[in-house]
């Protein structure tokens, strides 16, 4: 199947593919403050061809913090609306000396980037995969797992760098949130606690208002070298089919969901560029001198 116009080669989508890529920007929210959303979405049994059996349907969704105000470079399919990694903001290409000038490469051909240390991107993004192909290794050097490693049904975190942090069978950490399919609408919520050292994710199903953790992701050391980390903003990606690769287009339509639904998008957090710190005063403690003891002798009762 010949590659989508404009997107690399490993990408391998239908033309009547749907793929979208939105982020929240009516507010931004400071990382080093938890920053608390959450949405709901309802992927009915109804959305698949009669012939194309359950575990064979194509569709991912991923949810993530970002400091672009618009998904510049966005790719889909097996990438759930990743930035390409040859157009990363935080990071220049080497050229040569030229003329023309070229981009250097390595022998792998990827190329070779300088970071800079400004977050330009996502900051952390979570990926609720049914083929599980989020979590492939690459061009560029994506970190990842290789073909024959890939889990369907799986929840995927990846951080700023790409690295895969977790991934898992949802039927592994959840007991009612084995697929991603749901006849009724599922609330998922997320917390980005710790000044970014640890992410909870949660869901909760349509009959009861308890939240469920699902997994607690450590996502390590703060990431205090980054810059522009002070005006986060939350956003969603999603796409049918993943990577479809049939002869025919048709056969690969099939794999996609027809109905999606997502509702009540909400993002909590603080907002502002100051780190607010406070120092507490305490009263000093009062000392109790120590007084050696008198012995008394000769008494009797």
């Amino acid at each position: 199947m010949a590659k989508l116009e404009g997107f690399p080669t490993d990408i391998s989508l239908p033309a009547l593919a749907r793929y979208y890529t939105f982020i929240e920007v009516g507010k931004s929210f400071n990382s080093n403050y938890d920053i608390t959303w959450s949405f709901q979405y309802k992927l009915p049994s109804t959305s698949f061809d009669a012939d194309v059996k359950f575990l064979n349907y194509e569709l991912g969704f991923s949810t993530f913090l970002t400091n672009l105000t618009g998904p510049i470079s966005c790719l889909p399919g097996q990438y759930l609306g990743d930035q390409d990694p040859e157009h990363i903001l935080s990071a220049f290409a080497l050229l040569t000396e030229g003329p023309p000038t070229e981009v250097l490469k390595t022998e792998g051909d990827s190329t070779i980037l300088l970071e800079g240390g400004v977050l330009s991107g996502t900051l952390v993004k979570v990926a609720f995969d049914s083929t599980g192909k989020y979590a492939l290794t690459g061009r560029d050097e994506r970190p990842g797992v290789q073909p024959n490693k890939v889990l369907r049904e799986s929840i995927i975190v990846r951080d700023f760098q790409h690295n895969l942090l977790a991934y898992n069978h949802l039927s592994s950490i959840s007991t009612t949130f084995s697929t991603i399919s749901t006849d009724t609408y599922r609330t998922l919520r997320f917390r980005y606690v710790d000044l970014g050292r640890k992410l909870y994710i949660d869901s909760r199903e349509s009959d009861t208002t308890t939240y469920t953790l699902l997994t607690s992701i450590n996502l390590g050391a703060r990431y205090s070298t980054l810059s522009n980390i002070e005006n986060i903003y939350c956003g969603f990606s999603f796409c049918t089919p993943i990577s479809a690769n049939y002869a025919a287009v048709a056969a690969a339509y099939e794999l996609s969901a027809k109905d999606f639904f997502l509702r009540d998008f909400h993002v909590e957090g603080f907002e502002g560029s100051q780190v607010t710190t406070e120092t507490i005063l305490t009263p000093q403690l009062s000392v109790v001198p120590t007084i050696a003891p008198t012995t008394v002798s000769n008494i009797s009762a």
